[in-house]
Order: structure tokens, then C-alpha cells, then sequence
């Protein structure tokens, strides 16, 4: 039998996201919790796995050794401070435990929540948890939204990558006048009938270079062609379905005109 003989591992799995950094729940502290929980309740050494990104993903490198490891058969419990560090969405912390924790009895325990999923109150509270999670989850995201359709409402700049031509000051778009020329050259080209990718080869020969100091591609200058934003307006498609979110905003600002 897979496994048999063989002394089962411990594995804390400690996460943090940039904007979380601040908030007191940092990868030492998560650590040091952990480590200590599994010497309170003598479960032996724990090896420590780790990320520094988003749980909005399950791609991350530490989360998917973990796997690899519950899979191999070799792990009797998996330790976390909370349980939103495995990840945030509510489907994806259920399937976890349910397709690749329990098939290989491994419990799933919470330090801070203070839940075992070995035990039936474990899993009645895991659920109730992660419901809260991904409500929390989206109230954020709906007021992000909100707020972005607020302020496009009010004509300001609600997102979005910052374009040619123009810098993003606290928010709000600013001509920036050395790129402006770059622009102009673009719209000139065009209208001497020169193609996307002939105008993008010049901008290359010339040492030009995009936005973020890259090369030129057809598809770039046609960005830039089509644009709405240098006819100085600002044009958002907002469509959040769960929310019942479905509004094209449209707001004209002649001072950001080319």
C-alpha cells in the first residue's frame, strides 16, 4: 500500500499577497503560528511551504508542491493560520479538500479558526467559513466596481493601462507632451496611407519606443490609431454579471484631445 511504513509529514502552508503585507498577517508571523500549534498538540516537525501572491489563483508554486506532496501519499495533516491562505474562493477551498485532501486522509486544520476537517464540526464550520470568505470576497469586488462606475460617471479616468501620450497623475490623465509628438506621427502616417505594420517598422528604425519601452507591431500602432482617448474621450464597458452590472459609460474631455 502507498505510503505504508513510511512517517507521515506535517506541511504549514503560509501565504501573503502584497497588499496584505501591512496588515499584521506576514509570512513570519503565519509561520510562527503554525510551528507553534503543531508543538502545542506534539505533531512533530513541520515542513513549511510557502507563496507571495494572490489566493485568487491556485497557480502558485508553493500550493501546487503541497499537492504534489498530499498526492504522494506522504502527508497526515495540512496546517494553515487561516484558511483563506489556501485560497479565497469558497468552490476552490471545497474542491481542495474534497478531491485531494480527503481521498488521501489528510486533515485540513485552521490555527486561528481553530477547526480539524477530521472531525464533523470541523467540516460544518469549514463550509460556513468559506461562505463568509467569498462574500467578503465579492462585497470587494462590488464596490471596486462601483467605484470605477462612479468615477467614470464624473468624467475621470476609472482604469484602465495609461496611453501614449499621456501620464496617470493621482488618477487622472495628463498630457504628456514629448510622447504627444510620437502620437501626432502615428495619425500623420496613417493619413499619408501608410499600413499598421509599415508605420510600426519606421517607429523601429527610428529608435522609437512604446509605453512601456518596447517594440513596435502592427497591433500597437492600431491601438493607438483607434483609440478613442485622443479624440479626448474616455469610453468604459462596465459587465459584472453576478452582480447584475451593465453599463457603457461615455464622457467627452476636449483638454485630453490630440
Amino acid at each position: 500500500m502507498k505510503g505504508a511504513g513510511i512517517m507521515k509529514k506535517i506541511i504549514g502552508y503560509i501565504r501573503v499577497s502584497t497588499e496584505e503585507q501591512t496588515k499584521g498577517f506576514g509570512l513570519d508571523v503565519q509561520r510562527e503560528k503554525v510551528e507553534t500549534y503543531c508543538k502545542l498538540y506534539n505533531l512533530g516537525n513541520v515542513e513549511i511551504l510557502e507563496d507571495d501572491t494572490t489566493g485568487k489563483t491556485l497557480n502558485r508554486p508553493g500550493l501546487q508542491k503541497l499537492l504534489e506532496e498530499v498526492r504522494s501519499g506522504n502527508v497526515e495533516k495540512v496546517v494553515v493560520f487561516k484558511a483563506d491562505r489556501l485560497t479565497r474562493k469558497l468552490r476552490d477551498l471545497l474542491g481542495i479538500i474534497e478531491d485531494e485532501f480527503e481521498p488521501h486522509n489528510v486533515a485540513f486544520v485552521s490555527v486561528s479558526e481553530q477547526f480539524d476537517t477530521s472531525t464533523p464540526t470541523g467540516k460544518a464550520f469549514l463550509q460556513m467559513l468559506g461562505t463568509f470568505a467569498e462574500l467578503e470576497r465579492n462585497t470587494i469586488v462590488y464596490r471596486t466596481t462601483s467605484g470605477r462606475i462612479e468615477k467614470a460617471r464624473q468624467g475621470g479616468n476609472a482604469g484602465g493601462a495609461t496611453p501614449l501620450g499621456y501620464n496617470n497623475v493621482d488618477g487622472a490623465l495628463q498630457k504628456n507632451d514629448e510622447e504627444i509628438e510620437i502620437v501626432k506621427a502615428v495619425f500623420a502616417m496613417r493619413a499619408d496611407g501608410l499600413t499598421y505594420r509599415a508605420i510600426a517598422n519606421i517607429l523601429n528604425k527610428d529608435g522609437v519606443t512604446t509605453k512601456r519601452g518596447g517594440k513596435w507591431y502592427a497591433s500597437t500602432v492600431r491601438y493607438i490609431a483607434e483609440n478613442p482617448k485622443y479624440q479626448g474621450l474616455n469610453i468604459y464597458r462596465f459587465k459584472v454579471k453576478e452582480f447584475g452590472i451593465n453599463e457603457n459609460i461615455q464622457h467627452t474631455n476636449a483638454a485630453l484631445a490630440i
